[in-house]
């Protein structure tokens, strides 16, 4: 008889001990000064990025780590995204001079069959590392916070370079070609710093709302055809004949986020 009364001793220790030990983690969890969050995060662009792109938008998801620090509800925080950046075909020939002329001077572009197309876009990941306090706005009961912090960008950008230069028959010289044209996809990519600050407001226990305004950069191919400044016919419709450069083209986001609780 002495054996039951024993194991239904032992019985209700291990359970005590185990409930302990439960509320013991999940009191650590609570007082960890980590937290993890899952953003999805759409921008709109303004600057030297919006006229390369044709387009003002930029997406991205993301997951951050945050860190308790400094005291007061001030934290670090790191975050991890991958972007993209889209683009739209547009037509960069500068019709208002129209500057491109047959060798004779006479003959010229025909503006109906002619055209000077391109399409610039990126996608690739983003580092971000910022600081954060709270932030009081009167007569507002949520909780707020101010961020500010360094970024570091690396997109793959693709430019899609599709031109076609059709030019009036020449009837004094024949063999002069009336046509000027080529089709290529130039890729890279370059690390560029960018800045950004903003505010975040918690919604829910798990939800935090963003917005924040950036400062970002990103690879620029430029191409001009041979035929803008050359007046041998023979070097037409080849790509290694035009003058080609690469930049950086920065510009500005106006971004929103939610950011869930994970």
């Amino acid at each position: 008889m002495g054996k039951p009364k024993q194991t239904h001793i032992l019985t209700f220790l291990a359970f005590q001990l185990g409930g302990i030990g439960v509320s013991g983690l999940s009191a650590q969890e609570a007082d960890s000064p980590y937290t993890y969050f899952f953003k999805l995060r759409a921008g709109l662009t303004a600057g030297d990025i919006q006229k390369t792109h044709f387009d003002n938008k930029v997406m991205s998801m993301a997951t951050e780590v945050r860190r308790k620090m400094f005291g007061a509800g001030q934290a670090i925080s790191a975050e991890l995204a991958f972007e993209y950046v889209p683009g739209r075909h547009h037509d960069i020939y500068p019709w208002d001079s129209n500057p491109i002329l047959a060798n004779d001077g006479i003959s010229g572009l025909n503006p109906r069959y002619s055209f000077d197309n391109r399409k610039e876009y990126g996608q690739g990941v983003n580092l971000r590392l910022a600081y954060s306090a709270p932030l009081h706005i009167p007569n507002f009961n949520s909780d707020f916070e101010w961020f500010a912090g360094l970024s570091v960008d690396m997109f793959k950008v693709s430019t899609e370079v599709d031109y076609t230069f059709n030019f009036t028959p020449n009837t004094q010289n024949p063999a002069y070609p009336n046509y000027d044209g080529n089709t290529f996809v130039e890729q890279g990519s370059a690390f560029v710093p960018g800045v950004f600050g903003g505010v975040k407001c918690q919604l829910t226990k798990e939800i935090v709302f963003e917005m924040s305004l950036r400062n970002f950069g990103m690879r620029h191919y430029e191409f001009t055809p041979v035929s803008y400044f050359e007046k041998d016919t023979a070097k037409y419709g080849k790509k290694e004949y035009g003058k080609s450069s690469t930049g950086i083209s920065r510009g500005w986001a106006l971004e929103f986020a939610l950011a869930v609780k994970i």
